[in-house]
């Protein structure tokens, strides 16, 4: 059953769930390019715009605090035999932002920025035609920085760092009937950040340590018939296990930066259905649990429900895809503040080669 077309909108829809998703998770790092056919590349480019605000503790209105962002993502993949198949993926798999306007609210003036990059090699192994094997290293890098006027007009800046982990998995798969579901594992990461902190704390040292969490990402897609696929992914993140912790901050207060208290499971079921020899749609959803968690000034939201759509066109060997996702983010309250009602957008592009 050949669903190519269907398969490309819907590895764009997946990409695009993890968007706000549980911790600082945007890309969900899938290694789906692995099972694409003879030689192949692809460039995928996204834009995220939330929309969140709330009331601080006074109560006083915070104004919109999330800065839209863009991310890039591309891979290519090959055979080496019959058997084996080699792929480089690039993506920006964290990130987390915050942006308080100036205003009457305790935030005015807080900002935080944590960005990353990731290569991913990976090669595959076809133990039969139903059993495939595979994995491969990843390098990832990392900075962060932040200002927070109402904790003594602190700031800190971790400069960017690399690391190195892995990821293995398996997949079973029947071609012909566009079936495979594949179980993905990924190490965490741990990177050493020179940091330079002011404010109002002691000298407590200049290295943060960061370790992003290890994960297991479930992926699976089914042919219904000639023209439909469902498809779908359950990603599971150890974010109890992550922390910020800058060494003056945390050495003074016994508090970090950014933690989490709890795990995360995202979920995304999406169909897809071929409506001409060259064009293509899908439809997906996502949900992410709300985990009563309270909120803080860098992460005032708890979980989300989203739905989106895409459409792949297919030119002979070429295809363009773009999508579109619209996101409810969960609400928080607590003693850093209320934060209801808030939303974000995202949008998705991307282009693929059959070479």
């Amino acid at each position: 059953m050949k669903l190519i077309s269907l398969t490309a909108g819907a590895a764009l829809l997946a990409s695009t769930a993890m968007v706000q998703a549980g911790g600082i998770d945007r890309s969900g790092q899938s290694v789906g390019i692995i099972f694409e056919e003879g030689t192949y590349a692809e460039l995928s480019f996204g834009y995220v715009d939330p929309t969140v605000s709330g009331e601080d503790p006074i109560p006083l209105p915070t104004g919109d605090l999330a800065p839209s962002y863009t991310m890039t993502a591309g891979g290519f993949r090959t055979d080496v035999s019959d058997k084996i198949g080699v792929a480089v993926i690039f993506d920006q798999p964290f990130g987390s932002g915050a942006d308080y306007p100036t205003s009457a609210s305790i935030y005015s003036g807080t900002f935080a920025d944590l960005t990353s990059s990731a290569i991913t090699a990976v090669a595959s192994y076809d133990v039969t035609d139903n059993i495939v094997l595979f994995g491969g290293g990843v390098m990832q890098s990392m900075s962060a920085n932040a200002e927070l006027p109402y904790l003594g007009f602190y700031t800190v800046d971790a400069s960017e760092d690399t690391g190195f982990g892995y990821v293995v998995g398996a997949a079973y798969q029947i071609p012909e009937m566009a079936l495979r579901v594949a179980l993905t594992y990924r190490s965490e990461i741990t990177t050493e950040h020179a940091t330079a902190e002011t404010g109002p704390f002691p000298d407590g040292g200049d290295i943060t340590t960061i370790t992003t969490p290890q994960s297991v990402n479930l992926e699976f897609q089914s042919g219904v018939n000639q023209k439909t696929l469902v498809f779908g992914s359950i990603r599971w993140v150890e974010w109890s296990k992550f922390h910020l912790s800058p060494p003056d901050l945390t050495g003074f207060t016994s508090l970090p930066l950014v933690d989490y208290e709890n795990d995360t499971f995202t979920y995304s079921l999406g169909v897809g259905r071929k409506l001409t020899d060259n064009l293509s749609g899908a439809v997906t959803i996502g949900y992410e649990a709300a985990l009563g968690t309270d909120p803080t000034p860098l992460a005032p939201t708890d979980g989300n429900l989203s739905v989106g759509a895409g459409v792949t066109y297919q030119m002979g060997n070429a295809e363009i895809t773009g999508g579109a996702k619209y996101i409810w983010l969960g609400d928080s309250d607590g003693p850093a503040g209320d934060f209801t009602d808030n939303t974000a957008v995202a949008f998705g592009l991307k282009i693929a080669f059959a070479i």
